[in-house]
């Protein structure tokens, strides 16, 4: 099985080569999030809108956060993962000065494609001046023989603020399955202002040439992180202070950092500095051998 357009956002359904539609129709979630104020002072952020359809659940608790201010959300599934054909539509949107974070309860778990189903997710959030939006789920983890295809799109505001992170991992380890999916394709992109200023494209399948499990060699986990807005100046300032002083965690760790003011990293020309001139952008990427590693690198950092 080919998928093809990996360098491009392609929002039409997805097809296989005899015209046979490759995934589900479309289950939809939607969240929108409003500030609340008192004598004109935040005082809590609070979910106006809350819809899906199965097999997707969205989760509001009321206890995670220490602060009114700051709500969570918590995208799960029904049935412990997505099978084959699974189609997620998720939209977000966050009014002015609020705070969210989206996260899941486990790693999202794909199961092996059926009759060439291919399993998607496509999520498509919106930010509001002075809004931080953080998006940390856990790792994805595509079972033996699983088709994988995700899209994430971010539209960002004037000083509006994010934090994506996206990752994955070579599947079920303890069970000796290591790169074994059929594919793994993943889009993610920021615009501020309706102008593109990142887009990061992962899309993993055999070749004839090279198998999957011989290009990744020994890492099991790789993970991208993109940090953006003037709210999170303090954070990747720590961050590149602590990269720049730290030591690999194991001989087979790999670090990337940049840290990219006032330009695109799509490869295209830099997008018109009037429209960034404030915009605040660090990209991570890490590869590593194990999860644990991963997960104790960002409670120390963050």
């Amino acid at each position: 099985m080919e998928i093809d357009n990996c360098y491009e956002e392609d929002k039409s359904k997805a097809v296989d080569v005899s015209g046979k539609p490759q995934s589900r129709p479309e289950a939809r979630g939607r969240a929108i999030f409003q500030p609340t104020r008192k004598n004109g002072q935040l005082v809590a952020v609070a979910n106006t809108v809350l819809q899906y359809t199965y097999p997707l659940k969205l989760l509001l608790p009321q206890n995670v956060s220490r602060t009114k201010t700051c709500q969570w959300l918590y995208v799960i599934t029904f049935g412990g993962g997505l099978v084959a054909g699974d189609n997620i539509q998720l939209d977000i949107e966050l009014s002015e000065d609020c705070t969210v974070v989206v996260t899941t309860q486990a790693s999202t778990k794909v199961f092996h494609s059926v009759d060439s189903l291919v399993t998607c997710q496509t999520l498509e959030a919106k930010i509001g001046t002075g809004s931080l939006l953080v998006l940390v789920p856990d790792a994805v983890v595509c079972y033996k023989d699983a088709a994988y295809r995700q899209r994430q799109v971010v539209h960002m505001t004037k000083g509006s603020n994010l934090v994506l992170l996206d990752w994955y991992t070579s599947g079920r380890m303890a069970r000796g399955e290591c790169w074994e999916f059929q594919s793994y394709q993943s889009t993610n992109s920021v615009y501020l202002e309706d102008a593109l200023v990142f887009r990061d494209v992962v899309c993993l399948q055999d070749t004839p040439l090279l198998p999957i499990h011989k290009a990744m060699a020994q890492y099991n986990v790789v993970g991208m992180c993109v940090l953006i807005g003037p709210a999170l100046t303090h954070l990747y300032t720590k961050l590149l202070d602590e990269l720049g002083r730290s030591k690999p965690y194991g001989m087979f760790n790999v670090y990337v950092c940049c840290c990219l003011p006032h330009r695109s990293l799509t490869g295209q020309r830099p997008i018109d500095l009037n429209v960034v001139k404030s915009l605040k952008l660090m990209w991570l990427q890490l590869v590593q051998y194990d999860t644990g590693v991963c997960y104790s690198f960002g409670h120390c950092r963050c």
